[in-house]
């Protein structure tokens, strides 16, 4: 009689196991689902949007239209889908989307997720290079970052040195004193500390 109550106590506690990961899986399952859904719709909406194949869209109710349509595309289990529009604009190519998915779990309980998706379209004419821009004191970096191409320089703290009192940059290879503010960037620039004293 102990070793059947014994059973019977494992056996419950395997069921109830099983159903807590069944709960938990499903969870990931369907949030995996909305996500995949939500990338791909806004991706093809906003695809459409600056593609010149097919047809135009030209307002925000076509854009909003157009994602609807991508999403059922997308969605395939029974779920309801409540679809919140937090932005969209059609002339600067920007769609944020809150989707949220009710389902029933396993249990028959009511449970839901929710994804949210921002994307904006950035569209260059030309891709523009970056360089390094690197201030040296005594032959140490002292200050270093990337700027665009055609960047100006933006000058770092004024640099110390023992005894020493800051003059001036100069250009790695120039003599003369370099004015950075007014450099164009075209290239890697390395600028070195000169102290008076």
């Amino acid at each position: 009689m102990k070793y059947t109550i014994y059973g019977i106590s494992l056996s419950a506690i395997a069921v109830l196991a099983v159903v807590a990961v069944l709960v938990f899986s499903g969870r990931n399952v369907r949030k995996n689902e909305v996500e995949t859904a939500l990338n791909t719709a806004v991706e093809q909406s906003l695809e459409q949007l600056k593609s010149k194949k097919g047809y135009e869209i030209k307002s925000q109710q076509e854009l909003v239209a157009e994602f609807n349509r991508m999403l059922l595309l997308q969605v395939e289990s029974d779920a309801g889908l409540q679809v919140d529009i937090l932005t969209a604009d059609a002339q600067k190519g920007a769609l944020d989307v809150k989707v949220t998915e009710t389902y029933q779990n396993i249990l028959g309980n009511p449970e839901m997720v929710t994804c949210r998706k921002s994307v904006i379209i950035e569209e260059y004419v030309e891709k523009k290079a970056y360089f390094t821009v690197t201030f040296l004191v005594e032959g140490e970096v002292y200050h270093q970052y990337t700027v665009c191409q055609g960047g100006t320089v933006v000058l770092p703290d004024v640099p110390k040195a023992d005894g020493k009192a800051f003059s001036y940059w100069v250009c790695q290879g120039e003599g003369g004193a370099a004015k950075p503010e007014e450099l164009s960037i075209e290239g890697d620039l390395v600028l070195e500390a000169v102290f008076a004293g």
